[in-house]
């Protein structure tokens, strides 16, 4: 409350009358400042200066009296006051000074050492003057004191409003200080950003348009800066820019309004949104610009403001552009391969998955591209193909667990490896299929991906097989003889080397049977050699139904016949040499209808002994035959190599 010099006593009157109708009431007078106040004071501290001679006890009984509460120090001279507003154990909300005329003398000290601390001057009543010269100096507090001591009433009231109005304008100077730093620190941080920004207020006006945004759109700060034309940066015409949108209350309604399909909530930033678009007009050939928008919110959380920031990605995008075309390219080469292929990428997804790979596999690419089941093509569950062993960097023991006996590193390629194996659910019959898996390495060498190849090995197989079954054959027939199915002589002379040196070595016993049919000549000469090619075919068939797997048979030539028996003596080769003659003996040959024919054998048995060849061995078989031959024929000799 003020109450100026012009004031008069009927004035001071109103006003203290005013005070006691407050005080008539059936209240406190605590309870009066609430109502006038709305809240009950906390502890006042009070700092009093009076004359040297002054009496304060009327003063502090008054303020006591208003049960006001408060704590009050006295000081009676400016050194006094100086000390106590200069000390830390001190803490005042207000001074009051009790004007002597010594203060007037004073009065502009008094107010620079009160340092902003609120001032209530008591005047005594016919010392207007004394109030006129404190206003001049700033200080508009103030109370004439009455002879009756109405104004003790009206002080504490005063106090309260005094300190009030200082709060708020400490408080509203506080905030404004706040909000020149704030705007100094928005200002360093988007001044001295790299990246393009701009600030717009409330009012959609342009705060802040750093250097970077100016390079970058070719408008200059003091062109923006209080317009709201921020558009005409981006647009031909007249409309909110991302930053405006911030401001609005139907945010994403309008977001998606202005920016259909291009925008999106920052998942890292919460209430942030950024957007990519194309702006022909900038450059040469126009700009993709990155662009993000936040709004800015003062401390009670409400918007006061949007900064907009701008990146140009338009080097990004023509890099995408070159790579998706090049995976384009890769997918002709790929599809329009006649080998079959498929590509997966660093995750293991099929990407590719040619025609060729369908015919081979019977698998759609639709089926399989995007998925991880390139397995499903080659194996009834799940395991990885050559192509995952590859992504995941396989050495030859990784893959060798897969493809075990089936694969080999590539001998062009370091880093492939190639295998061959049969799928039976490939096609009617099963197909054996060659296939390698090769890295897809990026400009740094690093894996992104691996390609895999497939070619149908099947006639390719058919053919090795059938090779492989003729050259049995012709083996076969060089070395067996056309008339009795059983070995020729040229193979005799290879296996009884062998068979001679494995006797040799090991020392183990080993025999052979030399046979020669008797009266052969005879049956020749008068059945035909017809009738004489069934006799030895039928001493083949006996030889072979004696023989143990071990052993082998030759025809020597003509009607002489070699029996190898390994891992035998002489006497078990008697009796192979008897139960053989005698199976002979009993065959029933019928060179004519009405004739019956028994032809009979002559054998020859020997046994290797140390120092023996093949000549040697075969020697002594043939000269038993031939003793076996003067002992009347159809009989078995041993000619042992110490009595020969």
């Amino acid at each position: 409350m003020q109450l100026k010099s012009t004031f008069t006593d009927e004035v001071f009157s109103l006003v203290l009358g005013f005070i006691q109708v407050f005080l008539s009431l059936d209240l406190t007078r605590i309870g009066a400042f609430m109502l006038l106040y709305g809240e009950s004071p906390s502890q006042i501290r009070i700092l009093l200066l009076l004359g040297q001679d002054a009496d304060s006890a009327p003063l502090i009984r008054g303020m006591q009296d208003s049960d006001l509460p408060c704590t009050i120090h006295e000081c009676r001279d400016l050194m006094q006051l100086d000390h106590v507003l200069s000390s830390k154990d001190f803490s005042i909300d207000v001074l009051v000074i009790d004007l002597a005329e010594s203060h007037l003398k004073y009065a502009r000290q008094l107010i620079q050492i009160s340092q902003n601390l609120p001032i209530v001057m008591l005047a005594p009543a016919g010392r207007e003057a004394w109030i006129k010269q404190a206003v001049q100096l700033k200080n508009e507090h103030f109370l004439i004191k009455d002879a009756e001591g109405g104004f003790l009433a009206l002080l504490p009231i005063v106090l309260l409003r005094v300190i009030n109005q200082s709060r708020e304008q400490h408080a509203r100077t506080s905030a404004e200080l706040n909000m020149i730093e704030h705007r100094l620190s928005l200002s360093q941080i988007v001044e001295g950003s790299p990246v393009a920004s701009f600030v717009i207020d409330c009012n959609h006006q342009v705060t802040h348009w750093n250097q970077a945004c100016e390079v970058f759109t070719g408008k200059k700060a003091f062109e923006m800066i209080g317009t709201s034309n921020q558009w005409q940066a981006f647009y031909s015409e007249p409309r909110p820019v991302l930053a405006d949108l911030m401001l609005e209350d139907a945010l994403e309604q309008k977001v998606k309004a202005f920016y259909p399909g291009k925008v999106s909530v920052s998942s890292n930033n919460k209430g942030v949104f950024e957007a990519e678009d194309f702006f022909a007009h900038m450059g040469e050939n126009g700009r993709w610009i990155y662009f993000t928008a936040t709004p800015i919110r003062d401390d009670c959380g409400k918007v006061v403001g949007a900064m907009e920031t701008l990146q140009d990605v338009t080097r990004r995008h023509a890099v995408e552009a070159a790579l998706q075309a090049s995976e384009a390219f890769l997918a002709q080469i790929v599809d329009g391969s006649s080998v079959a292929t498929f590509v997966i990428d660093r995750d293991h997804t099929v990407t590719h998955w040619n025609r060729a790979c369908e015919a081979l596999t019977g698998l759609a690419a639709s089926d399989v591209i995007g998925t991880h089941e390139q397995w499903r093509a080659f194996y009834p569950s799940e395991r990885p193909v050559m192509a995952d062993l590859i992504m995941n960097g396989a050495m030859a023991d990784d893959v060798d667990q897969f493809y075990h006996g089936k694969f080999r590193p590539s001998r062009l390629i370091e880093g492939v490896f190639e295998a061959e194996d049969f799928f039976a659910h490939f096609g009617t019959e099963g197909k054996w299929v060659f296939f390698t898996a090769a890295p897809l390495r990026d400009l740094d060498g690093k894996v992104v991906g691996a390609i895999e190849t497939l070619q149908d090995m099947n006639e390719r197989r058919l053919a090795e097989e059938a090779l492989k079954a003729s050259e049995a054959r012709y083996r076969d027939l060089s070395i067996t003889d056309g008339m009795t199915g059983l070995f020729n002589s040229r193979h005799f002379y290879e296996s009884i080397e062998k068979e001679i040196e494995r006797a040799r070595r090991y020392g183990r016993p080993l025999s052979l049977l030399l046979m020669d049919i008797d009266n052969f000549k005879k049956v020749n000469d008068q059945y035909g050699h017809l009738e004489g090619d069934k006799v030895l075919q039928s001493l083949a068939m006996v030889i072979r139904g004696c023989l143990r797997e071990m052993d082998s048979a030759y025809r020597y030539g003509g009607e002489e016949f070699i029996v190898v028996l390994p891992e035998t003596r002489s006497d078990d080769a008697i009796n192979v040499a008897e139960r053989l003659r005698q199976r002979f003996e009993d065959q029933i040959q019928r060179p004519a209808p009405s004739l019956v024919l028994h032809c009979t054998v002559s054998i020859g048995v020997s046994q290797f002994v140390v120092g023996d060849d093949a000549k040697s061995l075969v020697k002594r078989a043939d000269d038993g035959t031939y003793q076996a031959k003067h002992q009347g024929k159809n009989c078995v000799v041993l000619l042992d190599a110490l009595k020969d």
